[in-house]
């Protein structure tokens, strides 16, 4: 049985779905005969990168046209080779698994070759920019002064990692991200050729999902279609492993109303569900993302990435705040980094959790250790907040290295920070520097103690 992601493959220029500039360029280099010695396309995961590129192979040798044709037959020895991968002159290499100089010397050997059956010779390496530099270098020569009839299409989604002379003598084709829009119209018109039941709501889920990439909203739809059941939302949260509506937006309220209980309470029930604390900190930034953008354009509906709709996360942009949402956004940043460093993770997404609750502003008067004033009672923020705000107000540089510590403790007019055993000297000897970060921030001066972290 062929997945969708098999049975939907483009067969055609045309088939491409949201790639029109590129369509139009590739079926006028064929009209045209205007066929490049090389190509370079390059584009995020799943936009049909490495479909082109066998569609314009076919399109090149299709044996049933007597000269290149932008509407290959699909039936011919050529293009039946060509699509099983097992043409004699169309050759796709993996380029991670044969990056090196020899490889790159044993293609420009056999390049040299002349077509067995079709009109041209054709590379294509997949996962180009995997190529070390000498292999890159070997086919530089190659690249610029091909053989006859010889055609290399490169493709990679990291092309900032080729060198810039192989660029250079490439025609760059970039495959864009496709928009929710386009795969949503996709996916609805597959559902209906297969009888799958699906709403409209779970389709904009499955896009959100895939970030763009075609081929992963497929892969999602193909599984969901075995549940033989109406698809809805939850369906596809709960099989991408996506943290559902209900729950975010709990958490959401509880950092609003400042609910500390509801705030763990709903964090732990999230972890003993199997999420970890980085998809929970994922998901949280992916909301804030949209909170930020909402709060600049409400119209901005194709541009949101959470499992949140449109309206939730615009009545909690009107209702949070864009300083707090940036300063939200900004805390999740940093505790993404410092959970990958922490002992504990559950405890420290905790931690992260009650910093976004916090105001982030320490008044003059709260170094009063006994909390008072005029007979009130002044509210403490979380040592966590406090350390973000410390990350988010320095450089990228001092941030990346005060990252691995940990504010403990603050009372009145002293801290403590936690530090790892192998940066104790450092930090000791920026005490000071940091101490005074740290009273910018509170607005009282800060004697600062430093303590090896506990493992």
């Amino acid at each position: 049985m062929q997945t969708l992601t098999t049975k939907y493959r483009p067969q055609q220029l045309g088939d491409l779905c949201g790639q029109e500039t590129i369509t139009r360029t590739l079926t006028n280099a064929v009209k045209q005969k205007k066929i490049a010695p090389a190509y370079l396309f390059t584009g995020s995961k799943g936009t049909g990168k490495t479909s082109a590129a066998r569609i314009l192979a076919k399109s090149l040798n299709c044996l049933n046209s007597p000269q290149p044709t932008v509407t290959p037959c699909g039936n011919c020895s050529s293009c039946l080779a060509i699509e099983k991968s097992c043409s004699l002159d169309v050759t796709e290499i993996d380029a991670a698994s044969h990056n090196g100089v020899d490889d790159a010397r044993q293609l420009i050997e056999r390049s040299s070759l002349a077509p067995v059956q079709g009109r041209y010779r054709i590379w294509i390496l997949d996962e180009s920019h995997c190529l070390t530099n000498q292999a890159m270098n070997a086919l530089l020569k190659c690249l610029e002064e091909p053989p006859n009839n010889v055609v290399f299409i490169l493709c990679t989604t990291e092309a900032h990692k080729l060198l810039p002379t192989i660029i250079s003598r490439c025609q760059v084709l970039n495959f864009r991200s496709l928009s929710i829009s386009a795969i949503v119209l996709k996916l609805s018109q597959i559902a209906t050729d297969e009888e799958i039941d699906i709403t409209e709501e779970a389709l904009v889920a499955i896009a959100r999902n895939a970030e763009g990439g075609l081929r992963d909203a497929l892969g999602l739809l193909s599984q969901l279609s075995l549940l033989e059941t109406l698809i809805h939302q939850s369906h596809v949260l709960e099989v991408s492993g996506e943290i559902a509506q209900p729950d975010l937006v709990a958490i959401l309220q509880a950092v609003r109303a400042k609910d500390i209980f509801s705030l763990l309470k709903k964090s732990r029930e999230l972890l003993d569900s199997g999420f970890t604390p980085e998809k929970i900190i994922a998901s949280l930034i992916k909301v804030y993302h949209d909170l930020v953008i909402v709060a600049h354009s409400p119209k901005s509906v194709n541009l949101t990435s959470s499992a949140l709709g449109h309206e939730q996360i615009t009545q909690l942009a009107a209702s949070v705040g864009y300083d707090r949402i940036i300063v939200g956004l900004e805390q999740l940043r940093v505790s993404s980094y410092q959970l990958k460093q922490a002992p504990q993770p559950n405890l420290w997404l905790e931690v992260c959790l009650l910093g976004l609750i916090q105001n982030l502003q320490v008044s003059p008067d709260s170094g009063h250790k006994n909390g008072h004033k005029n007979g009130t009672i002044a509210i403490a923020p979380h040592p966590e907040a406090i350390w973000n705000q410390v990350l988010a107000a320095t450089t990228e540089k001092n941030r990346k290295m005060l990252s691995v510590a940990i504010l403990t403790e603050i009372s009145g007019n002293s801290a403590t920070l936690s530090v790892p055993k192998k940066y104790l000297d450092k930090f000791n000897r920026l005490a000071e520097k940091i101490a005074q970060m740290l009273s910018k921030v509170c607005e009282v001066p800060i004697d600062l103690s430093i303590e090896e972290s506990r493992a």
